[in-house]
């Protein structure tokens, strides 16, 4: 990280990073850095002189804090400080060191807004989402910032939980202390003011699992407000095309092109072997009840692999594509918060009578009713862009990955190393 950052910060003096506080830290106690900001000529004086004027937001907060001369009279590291929000409406690239993991945790600060271009390099165990080796960092950035780099678009899920009823005061505590929690490490961005309801996006997969309890779990699942079937089963994995090499690949669901546009839903465990994955349209409403049947008294819900707060009977989600859906109305109408996004695609009535409204039930002209799908994307087509756009070495690092890391199609036979080990 101190290579990197070293290397930005000469090559490119006019670009800011921001990191992590540990990574802060480390900086600030490093005398290589140290000598290298004091050489630039600036003092304690000077420091203390733009501490003076800086700016302050309405609420108080300090957007370019003073800067601090930490630990040592002679540390003369600039410490900016600022709220989160702040910090994400400025930046224009995320670049992340490490893992899958890694990146997950850096997508997730951005959940709320659109997510910038993120440059991915493989420092971690698990690499299927990094592309670039860190002994190339230099070249990646230099075509990237020359506006010379590939990118591949990755789409984000969106997850509406909704509760059916107040919990005891206990449980009810115990829950928005974690939505509290979620906040403060930027997962949950949307509450609306109502602890029963959350919205939390999601780049690989949303899945409900019986976890320690003894019995199957029974998941009531509809489709655009049309019932599918009550799935009894150890649970279902919702995935995106970039999830679809995760947790849903271990269940048997379908590997996925990440330009696919589709919502992969992959059962676990399902007591009938009819069940078999699905692959759904982008546009596709998906809602999930938690069946008062169940003899268990709650199902485990992970978004990203970040455990929520257990559903109960009577629980559901709503998941949906981030770039928005086509709602048919009937029975089961979707959380109100759906309907107030300027985003949400065309409203279709039933009864076969083709009148097709918009989300704040005005008329749709004649020239916009074509098919579902049809409509949706062209109602679209005017909208910022939403999903992930990661930088890429081209649209085949896919082929790459699935071969490389999965032995996609690979035989029983030992490996050299194996056989040389005999």
């Amino acid at each position: 990280m101190r290579q990197f950052i070293e290397y930005v910060t000469d090559r490119y003096p006019s670009v800011n990073i921001v990191v992590n506080e540990d990574v802060a830290q480390e900086l600030i106690d490093s005398p290589n850095i140290n000598s290298r900001v004091a050489a630039k000529g600036s003092t304690i004086d000077e420091q203390e002189e733009i501490a003076d004027n800086r700016p302050e937001t309405g609420s108080g907060d300090v957007v370019v804090d003073k800067f601090t001369a930490l630990g040592t009279s002679h540390n003369l590291i600039p410490i900016y400080t600022g709220s989160q929000q702040e910090i994400v409406n400025k930046t224009d690239l995320i670049v992340t060191l490490g893992g899958d993991g890694t990146i997950l945790r850096a997508v997730s600060m951005f959940s709320g807004s659109s997510v910038p271009p993120i440059l991915l390099f493989a420092l971690g165990t698990l690499g299927f989402l990094l592309p670039f080796d860190f002994k190339t960092f230099e070249d990646s950035f230099a075509a990237v910032y020359q506006s010379r780099a590939k990118v591949l678009h990755r789409t984000r899920l969106e997850c509406h939980i909704i509760r059916k009823q107040p919990l005891s005061a206990a449980l009810e505590k115990s829950d928005i202390d974690s939505i509290r929690k979620q906040e403060e490490h930027e997962i949950n961005d949307d509450v609306h003011g109502d602890p029963k309801i959350q919205v939390i996006r999601a780049m690989n997969d949303i899945s409900l699992h019986r976890g320690g309890q003894p019995n199957l779990c029974a998941l009531e699942i509809y489709i655009d407000n049309e019932f599918l079937t009550t799935t009894t089963a150890d649970g279902v994995i919702f995935a995106t095309p970039t999830g679809s090499t995760a947790y849903s690949l271990s269940a048997g669901g379908s590997i996925t092109h990440p330009l696919v546009p589709c919502i992969l839903l992959t059962p676990i465990c399902p007591r009938s072997l009819l069940f078999r994955p699905l692959l759904l349209p982008l546009t596709s409403h998906v809602m999930i009840k938690f069946s008062e049947r169940n003899r268990n008294v709650g199902v485990r819900l992970n978004i990203d692999g970040i455990p929520q707060n257990d559903l109960r009977p009577g629980d559901q989600i709503h998941v949906v594509s981030e770039n928005g859906t086509i709602f048919i109305k009937g029975e089961h109408e979707p959380p109100k918060l759906f309907l107030e996004k300027s985003e949400f695609d065309h409203v279709i009535e039933p009864g076969g009578k083709g009148a097709v409204r918009n989300a704040r039930g005005s008329p749709v002209d004649d020239s916009e009713k074509t098919s579902g799908t049809s409509s949706s994307l062209k109602s679209n087509t005017n909208k910022p862009s939403k999903g992930i756009w990661c930088v890429a070495r081209s649209q085949n690092d896919w082929t790459k990955d699935i071969n490389e890391l999965l032995g996609f199609n690979s035989s029983f036979r030992a490996s050299a190393k194996g056989a040389s080990e005999k």
